[in-house]
Protein backbone atom coordinates (compact mmCIF):
# COMPACT_ATOMS: atom_id res chain seq x y z
CA UNK A 1 0.00 0.00 0.00
CA UNK A 2 2.78 2.39 0.93
CA UNK A 3 4.71 1.67 -2.29
CA UNK A 4 1.52 2.22 -4.32
CA UNK A 5 0.88 5.57 -2.63
CA UNK A 6 4.53 6.59 -3.03
CA UNK A 7 4.51 5.87 -6.78
CA UNK A 8 1.22 7.75 -7.23
CA UNK A 9 2.52 10.68 -5.22
CA UNK A 10 5.62 10.87 -7.38
CA UNK A 11 3.49 10.78 -10.51
CA UNK A 12 1.24 13.58 -9.21
CA UNK A 13 4.24 15.69 -8.24
CA UNK A 14 5.76 15.07 -11.67
CA UNK A 15 2.56 16.10 -13.46
CA UNK A 16 2.22 19.25 -11.33
CA UNK A 17 5.88 20.08 -11.92
CA UNK A 18 5.48 19.64 -15.67
CA UNK A 19 2.33 21.79 -15.65
CA UNK A 20 4.11 24.54 -13.71
CA UNK A 21 7.07 24.36 -16.08
CA UNK A 22 4.78 24.62 -19.11
CA UNK A 23 2.97 27.59 -17.53
CA UNK A 24 6.29 29.31 -16.84
CA UNK A 25 7.40 28.77 -20.45
CA UNK A 26 4.14 30.24 -21.71
CA UNK A 27 4.30 33.22 -19.35
CA UNK A 28 7.82 34.07 -20.52
CA UNK A 29 7.33 32.91 -24.10
CA UNK A 30 8.97 36.02 -25.59
CA UNK A 31 12.13 35.45 -23.57
CA UNK A 32 12.02 31.74 -24.39
CA UNK A 33 11.73 32.63 -28.09
CA UNK A 34 14.77 34.93 -27.83
CA UNK A 35 16.71 32.18 -26.03
CA UNK A 36 15.82 29.58 -28.66
CA UNK A 37 16.73 32.00 -31.46
CA UNK A 38 20.09 32.66 -29.80
CA UNK A 39 20.74 28.92 -29.43
CA UNK A 40 19.80 28.43 -33.10
CA UNK A 41 22.20 31.18 -34.21
CA UNK A 42 24.94 29.66 -32.08
CA UNK A 43 24.37 26.36 -33.92
CA UNK A 44 24.67 28.18 -37.25
CA UNK A 45 27.82 30.00 -36.16
CA UNK A 46 29.47 27.04 -34.48
CA UNK A 47 31.40 25.84 -37.58
CA UNK A 48 32.93 29.32 -37.94
CA UNK A 49 33.84 29.32 -34.23
CA UNK A 50 35.57 25.92 -34.53
CA UNK A 51 37.47 27.12 -37.61
CA UNK A 52 38.69 30.29 -35.89
CA UNK A 53 39.67 28.39 -32.75
CA UNK A 54 42.21 26.45 -34.80
CA UNK A 55 43.92 29.68 -35.87
CA UNK A 56 46.92 31.09 -33.99
CA UNK A 57 48.51 34.51 -33.78
CA UNK A 58 52.11 33.66 -33.13
CA UNK A 59 51.95 31.05 -30.39
CA UNK A 60 48.65 32.25 -29.02
CA UNK A 61 45.13 31.19 -29.89
CA UNK A 62 42.50 33.78 -30.58
CA UNK A 63 40.47 34.69 -27.46
CA UNK A 64 37.00 33.15 -27.38
CA UNK A 65 35.45 36.58 -26.83
CA UNK A 66 37.10 37.92 -29.98
CA UNK A 67 35.97 34.87 -31.95
CA UNK A 68 32.38 35.27 -30.74
CA UNK A 69 32.43 38.97 -31.63
CA UNK A 70 33.79 38.14 -35.10
CA UNK A 71 31.04 35.56 -35.76
CA UNK A 72 28.38 37.94 -34.49
CA UNK A 73 29.81 40.57 -36.83
CA UNK A 74 29.40 38.12 -39.72
CA UNK A 75 25.70 37.84 -38.84
CA UNK A 76 25.33 41.62 -38.77
CA UNK A 77 27.19 42.01 -42.08
CA UNK A 78 24.93 39.37 -43.66
CA UNK A 79 21.85 41.24 -42.42
CA UNK A 80 23.26 44.55 -43.70
CA UNK A 81 24.05 42.92 -47.06
CA UNK A 82 20.40 41.90 -47.39
CA UNK A 83 19.36 45.50 -46.75
CA UNK A 84 21.82 46.74 -49.38
CA UNK A 85 20.65 44.10 -51.86
CA UNK A 86 17.02 45.09 -51.45
CA UNK A 87 17.71 48.84 -51.60
CA UNK A 88 17.45 49.01 -55.44
CA UNK A 89 14.16 47.11 -55.28
CA UNK A 90 12.74 49.54 -52.72
CA UNK A 91 13.97 52.49 -54.81
CA UNK A 92 12.29 51.04 -57.89
CA UNK A 93 8.99 50.73 -56.00
CA UNK A 94 9.25 54.31 -54.76
CA UNK A 95 9.92 55.56 -58.27
CA UNK A 96 7.01 53.53 -59.64
CA UNK A 97 4.67 55.02 -57.02
CA UNK A 98 5.84 58.55 -57.85
CA UNK A 99 5.06 58.02 -61.53
CA UNK A 100 1.54 56.70 -60.99
CA UNK A 101 -1.41 58.84 -61.96
CA UNK A 102 -5.15 58.43 -61.63
CA UNK A 103 -5.69 57.69 -65.32
CA UNK A 104 -3.11 54.89 -65.29
CA UNK A 105 -4.61 53.37 -62.16
CA UNK A 106 -8.10 53.45 -63.62
CA UNK A 107 -6.86 51.89 -66.85
CA UNK A 108 -4.97 49.19 -64.98
CA UNK A 109 -7.98 48.51 -62.75
CA UNK A 110 -10.18 48.06 -65.80
CA UNK A 111 -7.73 45.64 -67.44
CA UNK A 112 -7.29 43.68 -64.23
CA UNK A 113 -11.05 43.44 -63.65
CA UNK A 114 -11.63 42.26 -67.23
CA UNK A 115 -8.83 39.68 -66.90
CA UNK A 116 -10.26 38.32 -63.63
CA UNK A 117 -13.90 38.29 -64.70
CA UNK A 118 -13.53 37.24 -68.33
CA UNK A 119 -10.24 35.45 -68.96
CA UNK A 120 -10.41 33.63 -65.61
CA UNK A 121 -14.18 33.26 -65.52
CA UNK A 122 -13.82 29.47 -65.65
CA UNK A 123 -12.37 29.64 -62.10
CA UNK A 124 -15.12 30.52 -59.63
CA UNK A 125 -12.95 31.78 -56.75
CA UNK A 126 -15.89 32.48 -54.44
CA UNK A 127 -17.69 29.22 -55.15
CA UNK A 128 -20.98 31.14 -55.19
CA UNK A 129 -20.96 32.66 -58.67
CA UNK A 130 -19.73 36.06 -57.45
CA UNK A 131 -17.45 37.93 -59.87
CA UNK A 132 -13.79 37.12 -59.20
CA UNK A 133 -12.79 40.79 -58.99
CA UNK A 134 -15.53 41.58 -56.46
CA UNK A 135 -14.64 38.51 -54.40
CA UNK A 136 -10.92 39.35 -54.25
CA UNK A 137 -11.65 42.99 -53.40
CA UNK A 138 -13.80 41.83 -50.50
CA UNK A 139 -11.03 39.54 -49.24
CA UNK A 140 -8.50 42.37 -49.37
CA UNK A 141 -10.86 44.63 -47.44
CA UNK A 142 -11.27 41.89 -44.82
CA UNK A 143 -7.51 41.51 -44.44
CA UNK A 144 -6.72 45.21 -44.26
CA UNK A 145 -8.42 46.48 -41.11
CA UNK A 146 -6.74 49.81 -40.33
CA UNK A 147 -8.57 52.13 -37.95
CA UNK A 148 -7.07 55.41 -39.09
CA UNK A 149 -3.57 56.70 -39.67
CA UNK A 150 -2.86 57.11 -35.95
CA UNK A 151 -3.43 53.39 -35.31
CA UNK A 152 -1.18 52.46 -38.20
CA UNK A 153 1.55 54.83 -37.02
CA UNK A 154 1.28 53.62 -33.42
CA UNK A 155 1.48 50.00 -34.52
CA UNK A 156 4.52 50.78 -36.68
CA UNK A 157 6.36 52.49 -33.81
CA UNK A 158 5.50 49.65 -31.44
CA UNK A 159 6.64 47.06 -33.96
CA UNK A 160 9.97 48.82 -34.53
CA UNK A 161 10.54 49.06 -30.77
CA UNK A 162 9.76 45.38 -30.22
CA UNK A 163 12.03 44.41 -33.12
CA UNK A 164 14.93 46.42 -31.67
CA UNK A 165 14.46 44.83 -28.23
CA UNK A 166 14.32 41.37 -29.78
CA UNK A 167 17.42 42.00 -31.91
CA UNK A 168 19.46 43.27 -28.96
CA UNK A 169 18.33 40.43 -26.68
CA UNK A 170 19.08 37.73 -29.24
CA UNK A 171 22.48 39.25 -30.16
CA UNK A 172 23.44 39.57 -26.48
CA UNK A 173 22.62 35.95 -25.69
CA UNK A 174 24.11 34.66 -28.94
CA UNK A 175 27.45 36.29 -28.11
CA UNK A 176 27.80 34.32 -24.88
CA UNK A 177 26.61 31.05 -26.43
CA UNK A 178 29.27 31.48 -29.12
CA UNK A 179 31.93 32.51 -26.59
CA UNK A 180 31.33 29.46 -24.42
CA UNK A 181 30.09 26.53 -26.47
CA UNK A 182 29.25 24.57 -23.31
CA UNK A 183 27.29 27.41 -21.68
CA UNK A 184 23.82 26.16 -22.56
CA UNK A 185 24.73 22.59 -21.59
CA UNK A 186 26.18 23.78 -18.28
CA UNK A 187 23.06 25.87 -17.61
CA UNK A 188 20.91 22.78 -18.03
CA UNK A 189 23.22 20.50 -16.03
CA UNK A 190 23.30 23.02 -13.16
CA UNK A 191 19.57 22.38 -12.72
CA UNK A 192 19.92 18.62 -13.05
CA UNK A 193 20.29 16.14 -10.15
CA UNK A 194 23.56 14.20 -10.27
CA UNK A 195 21.84 10.88 -10.89
CA UNK A 196 20.10 12.31 -13.99
CA UNK A 197 23.14 13.90 -15.65
CA UNK A 198 23.68 10.92 -17.98
CA UNK A 199 20.13 11.13 -19.29
CA UNK A 200 20.30 14.90 -19.71
CA UNK A 201 23.59 14.69 -21.62
CA UNK A 202 22.00 12.09 -23.90
CA UNK A 203 19.04 14.41 -24.49
CA UNK A 204 21.31 17.38 -25.24
CA UNK A 205 23.47 15.41 -27.67
CA UNK A 206 20.46 14.02 -29.57
CA UNK A 207 18.84 17.45 -29.66
CA UNK A 208 22.00 19.08 -31.02
CA UNK A 209 22.26 16.43 -33.75
CA UNK A 210 18.63 16.65 -34.89
CA UNK A 211 18.39 20.45 -34.69
CA UNK A 212 21.59 20.81 -36.70
CA UNK A 213 19.95 18.64 -39.37
CA UNK A 214 16.75 20.69 -39.10
CA UNK A 215 18.47 24.04 -39.60
CA UNK A 216 20.33 22.52 -42.53
CA UNK A 217 16.90 21.65 -43.91
CA UNK A 218 15.81 25.27 -43.55
CA UNK A 219 18.79 26.37 -45.64
CA UNK A 220 17.86 23.80 -48.29
CA UNK A 221 14.25 25.04 -48.26
CA UNK A 222 15.24 28.70 -48.71
CA UNK A 223 17.62 27.72 -51.52
CA UNK A 224 14.95 25.69 -53.35
CA UNK A 225 12.25 28.37 -53.11
CA UNK A 226 14.67 31.18 -54.00
CA UNK A 227 16.03 29.30 -57.01
CA UNK A 228 12.61 28.21 -58.31
CA UNK A 229 11.00 31.64 -58.00
CA UNK A 230 14.06 33.50 -59.31
CA UNK A 231 14.48 31.30 -62.40
CA UNK A 232 10.75 31.37 -63.11
CA UNK A 233 10.52 35.15 -62.84
CA UNK A 234 13.58 35.56 -65.07
CA UNK A 235 11.85 33.44 -67.73
CA UNK A 236 8.71 35.57 -67.34
CA UNK A 237 10.80 38.73 -67.77
CA UNK A 238 10.46 40.26 -64.28
CA UNK A 239 13.13 42.71 -63.09
CA UNK A 240 14.98 42.06 -59.81
CA UNK A 241 13.93 38.40 -60.07
CA UNK A 242 16.63 37.12 -57.70
CA UNK A 243 15.75 39.58 -54.95
CA UNK A 244 12.04 38.81 -55.24
CA UNK A 245 12.88 35.09 -55.16
CA UNK A 246 15.07 35.55 -52.08
CA UNK A 247 12.23 37.40 -50.39
CA UNK A 248 9.93 34.47 -51.17
CA UNK A 249 12.46 32.04 -49.69
CA UNK A 250 12.80 34.06 -46.47
CA UNK A 251 9.03 34.44 -46.00
CA UNK A 252 8.65 30.72 -46.60
CA UNK A 253 10.43 30.06 -43.29
CA UNK A 254 7.08 30.78 -41.61
CA UNK A 255 5.05 27.63 -42.40
CA UNK A 256 1.77 27.89 -44.31
CA UNK A 257 1.06 31.64 -43.85
CA UNK A 258 4.55 32.80 -44.83
CA UNK A 259 4.12 31.74 -48.47
CA UNK A 260 0.84 33.69 -48.67
CA UNK A 261 2.50 36.92 -47.56
CA UNK A 262 5.58 36.19 -49.68
CA UNK A 263 3.46 35.63 -52.79
CA UNK A 264 1.34 38.73 -52.15
CA UNK A 265 4.40 40.93 -51.66
CA UNK A 266 6.09 39.36 -54.68
CA UNK A 267 3.13 40.13 -56.94
CA UNK A 268 3.10 43.72 -55.68
CA UNK A 269 6.80 43.99 -56.57
CA UNK A 270 6.12 42.49 -60.00
CA UNK A 271 3.59 45.26 -60.60
CA UNK A 272 5.96 47.92 -59.25
CA UNK A 273 8.84 46.87 -61.51
CA UNK A 274 6.70 46.46 -64.65
CA UNK A 275 7.47 49.05 -67.32
CA UNK A 276 5.54 47.68 -70.31
CA UNK A 277 2.08 48.39 -71.66
CA UNK A 278 -0.66 48.17 -69.06
CA UNK A 279 -2.59 45.75 -71.29
CA UNK A 280 0.21 43.20 -70.78
CA UNK A 281 0.35 43.52 -66.98
CA UNK A 282 -2.46 41.07 -66.13
CA UNK A 283 -0.72 38.42 -68.24
CA UNK A 284 2.59 39.11 -66.49
CA UNK A 285 0.86 38.75 -63.12
CA UNK A 286 -0.73 35.49 -64.23
CA UNK A 287 2.61 34.00 -65.23
CA UNK A 288 4.23 35.23 -62.01
CA UNK A 289 1.41 33.65 -59.98
CA UNK A 290 2.03 30.37 -61.83
CA UNK A 291 5.72 30.55 -60.88
CA UNK A 292 4.80 30.96 -57.21
CA UNK A 293 2.31 28.09 -57.47
CA UNK A 294 4.99 25.78 -58.91
CA UNK A 295 7.43 26.81 -56.15
CA UNK A 296 4.85 26.07 -53.48
CA UNK A 297 3.97 22.74 -55.07
CA UNK A 298 7.65 21.74 -54.92
CA UNK A 299 7.85 22.92 -51.30
CA UNK A 300 4.62 21.24 -50.18
CA UNK A 301 5.16 17.92 -51.93
CA UNK A 302 8.94 17.59 -51.62
CA UNK A 303 10.67 19.92 -49.17
CA UNK A 304 8.17 19.85 -46.30
CA UNK A 305 7.30 16.13 -46.30
CA UNK A 306 10.71 14.67 -47.10
CA UNK A 307 13.45 17.12 -46.19
CA UNK A 308 12.02 18.20 -42.83
CA UNK A 309 10.34 14.97 -41.76
CA UNK A 310 13.45 12.93 -42.59
CA UNK A 311 15.78 15.36 -40.86
CA UNK A 312 13.86 15.32 -37.58
CA UNK A 313 12.69 11.69 -38.01
CA UNK A 314 8.99 12.55 -37.86
CA UNK A 315 6.06 11.57 -40.09
CA UNK A 316 4.90 14.31 -42.55
CA UNK A 317 1.38 14.24 -41.07
CA UNK A 318 2.91 14.56 -37.62
CA UNK A 319 4.87 17.64 -38.76
CA UNK A 320 1.72 19.20 -40.24
CA UNK A 321 -0.35 18.68 -37.08
CA UNK A 322 2.37 20.03 -34.79
CA UNK A 323 2.83 23.19 -36.88
CA UNK A 324 -0.94 23.74 -37.10
CA UNK A 325 -1.45 23.40 -33.34
CA UNK A 326 1.52 25.67 -32.60
CA UNK A 327 0.16 28.27 -35.01
CA UNK A 328 -3.22 28.20 -33.27
CA UNK A 329 -1.60 28.70 -29.86
CA UNK A 330 1.21 31.14 -30.62
CA UNK A 331 0.74 32.51 -34.14
CA UNK A 332 3.58 32.77 -36.68
CA UNK A 333 6.30 32.60 -34.00
CA UNK A 334 4.83 29.33 -32.75
CA UNK A 335 4.81 27.91 -36.26
CA UNK A 336 8.49 28.76 -36.74
CA UNK A 337 9.50 27.22 -33.40
CA UNK A 338 7.10 24.26 -33.54
CA UNK A 339 9.44 21.65 -35.01
CA UNK A 340 12.49 22.44 -32.82
CA UNK A 341 10.30 22.44 -29.71
CA UNK A 342 8.52 19.23 -30.73
CA UNK A 343 11.86 17.56 -31.47
CA UNK A 344 13.06 18.40 -27.97
CA UNK A 345 9.77 17.13 -26.49
CA UNK A 346 10.10 13.78 -28.30
CA UNK A 347 13.70 13.30 -27.19
CA UNK A 348 12.86 14.07 -23.55
CA UNK A 349 9.78 11.83 -23.69
CA UNK A 350 11.80 8.94 -25.16
CA UNK A 351 14.42 9.24 -22.43
CA UNK A 352 12.06 9.47 -19.47
CA UNK A 353 8.71 8.07 -20.59
CA UNK A 354 9.77 5.55 -23.22
CA UNK A 355 8.24 2.65 -21.25
CA UNK A 356 4.73 3.91 -22.11
CA UNK A 357 3.36 2.38 -25.31
CA UNK A 358 2.14 5.68 -26.79
CA UNK A 359 5.48 7.43 -26.17
CA UNK A 360 7.35 4.40 -27.47
CA UNK A 361 5.40 4.50 -30.76
CA UNK A 362 5.75 8.29 -31.03
CA UNK A 363 9.52 8.24 -30.59
CA UNK A 364 10.55 4.93 -32.16
CA UNK A 365 12.09 6.71 -35.19
CA UNK A 366 14.52 8.68 -33.00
Amino acid sequence: MNSWWTSRRRMIVGILGAAFFAYALWSFRALVAYLLAAVALSFVGRPIVLFLQRMHVGKHRLPNGLIAAAVLSVFFVAAAALVVLFAPLVAAQAEAIKQLDVAQMQQFSAHLTRWLDEDLAVFDLSGTGQANSAYLLGRVQDLVQINGVSSLFGGLISGIGNALIAAFSIAFMTFFFLKDGALFRNMVLALTPDEKEGQILSILNRTARLLTRYFGGLIIQVAIITSTVSVGLVLVGVEHAFLIGLLAGIFNLVPYIGPIFGTSLGLILVVGTFDGALEALPGRLGWALLVYAIAQAIDNFFTQPFVFSNRVNAHPLEVFLVISIAGTWAGPAGMVLAIPAYTLFRIVAKEWLGHYKFISQLTKSL
